[in-house]
């Protein structure tokens, strides 16, 4: 048994385009329909990424019969470089999918989205029906024999796990939301981080005895969740952004940020995106912890899994979470390294020149109001004349800014302007709106900080050194 299942990995390793003795990276691709731009697929192809999987539809059944919710995405001009391997996401009403009709069914449904024999099915199986699904990807290994699947971290202790396992060529368990949120949430008792060391380094060490090759799943996306004012959870925003949540003008934080966790309650009837927040209710916010993420992702080297695959590659959004630049230097030192230039229009942009995000920043030691970063410009006398915000939040003018009592002024009276963002990802940058100048001003003359920004709260000069057209 022993000699043939170390034959099955070599097989799966060579088949799979893997070294046996590599530890493979990947990303789940999700809510995409566009190719990957010339510079992800650099940033992949420096990380040594070959897989990606790649979510092209998702199949419900009703009444036993499966369709697609809407048509399936076609895969092959998306990332030609990579192997894509295409992921259909499963859901179920209240009839049992997993009998013989409904998969004959289900998998008429999975051909027309493969034309290599692979694909990896995406269902939270309910405990109750996962010998019925050990049953199924049986039969539907057959016409998929590239078959894989994401998992629940705690099939590997129950009876029907060895059987599921037989029938699969790879098993990529999602070491995240491990739990339920629980009730009674207050700041006080906040809900668990989306990645808890303590619960993942448990899970992972119960992988190792996994029978097939597996992929640790880990997050690397941001989560807000609303809590009522008994701490019950009324479930995730949507579609939200980090500036608007950041500064929220009657949100108020409720102490500093632990594992990525930080609390917020509303003094009044709000919307937080679309989203109805009523006075009283927490609304939490959940990023993935960076030095957590790195160390699981070295556990899950030492457990024995044959690769990780992050959740998900990041977008534009800022839901997605780290960048993918951040995601390939996790074992980094590094900060982030901000520089201010002018462009060629009449502005100036911030650069993340560094591989490293500059994380949103929703708690201070100042007071609950203490969040986000502020780009101060300061000028030896008043020389601005115009000056919008552009892709910051907000911008606001100062006269006379060292005084104990700074004066807000009108721009041309101005010596300090002060432009606040909440966060910055690696190799991104912030331009400022229309940024005019008295005639006859040298730029040479302008200093600027970043208030709140390890490494970059001292004056700078605005020199030609740093002018240089962007990377």
């Amino acid at each position: 048994m022993r000699a043939h299942f170390a034959w099955l990995a070599v097989a799966f390793f060579a088949g799979a385009g893997l070294r046996a003795d590599s530890f493979d990276r990947a990303y789940w691709v999700w809510h995409r329909a566009q190719p990957l731009t010339v510079e992800e697929t650099a940033e992949l192809s420096r990380q040594q990424v070959h897989t990606l999987f790649w979510n092209i539809g998702e199949l419900e059944n009703r009444g036993g019969i499966w369709n697609w919710k809407k048509a399936p995405l076609a895969l092959d001009p998306l990332a030609p470089e990579f192997h894509v391997v295409p992921v259909v996401r499963l859901t179920i009403g209240d009839d049992n999918p997993l009998a013989p009709a409904s998969i004959a069914g289900l998998v008429e449904k999975l051909r027309i989205v493969t034309h290599r024999g692979e694909v990896q099915l995406d269902f939270d199986c309910p405990d109750r029906l996962l010998g019925d699904y050990a049953t199924a990807l049986a039969v539907i290994r057959r016409t998929f024999p590239h078959l894989s699947i994401t998992a629940l971290t705690h099939w590997t202790g129950l009876r029907e796990f060895p059987a599921l396992a037989r029938n699969l060529e790879e098993i990529a368990p999602m070491f995240y939301d491990l739990q339920a949120d629980p009730t009674g949430i207050s700041a006080d008792a906040p809900p668990p981080p989306l990645l808890d060391p303590e619960s993942i380094g448990r899970a992972l060490r119960r992988w190792s005895r996994c029978p097939i090759p597996w992929r640790a799943g880990l997050p690397s996306f941001a989560r807000l969740t609303v809590f009522d004012p008994t701490g019950l959870s009324r479930g995730q925003i949507p579609n939200w952004s980090w500036d608007d949540f950041c500064f929220h003008k009657n949100l108020h934080s409720l102490g500093p940020t632990r594992l990525g966790v930080t609390l917020l309650r509303a003094d009044s009837d709000i919307r937080v995106a679309h989203t109805a927040v009523v006075k009283g209710e927490i609304v939490a916010s959940r990023t993935v912890d960076r030095a957590a993420l790195s160390k699981a992702l070295e556990q899950a080297r030492e457990a024995g899994a044959a690769g990780a695959i992050f959740f998900r590659l990041a977008d534009d959004t800022d839901p997605s979470g780290w960048s993918l630049a951040n995601l390939g230097d996790l074992g980094s030192a590094s900060t982030p390294q901000l520089i201010l230039r002018p462009t060629t229009d009449e502005r100036l942009e911030l650069v993340n020149d560094s591989a490293i995000d500059l994380s949103p920043r929703l708690s201070g030691e100042k007071d609950d109001r203490d969040r986000g970063y502020a780009l101060e410009i300061d000028a030896p006398a008043p020389l601005f004349r115009e000056a919008l915000g552009g892709d910051f939040w907000r911008v606001a003018s100062h006269a006379n800014p060292d005084s104990p009592k700074p004066v807000p002024s009108e721009i041309p009276l101005a010596t300090r302007l002060t432009y606040w963002f909440s966060h910055l990802p690696a190799r991104s940058r912030l331009q400022t709106g229309l940024l005019q100048f008295a005639p006859g001003a040298n730029l040479a003359s302008l200093r600027y900080r970043i208030l709140n920004c390890e490494g970059a709260t001292a004056w700078k000069p605005l020199t030609p050194a740093e002018t240089a057209a962007p990377p």
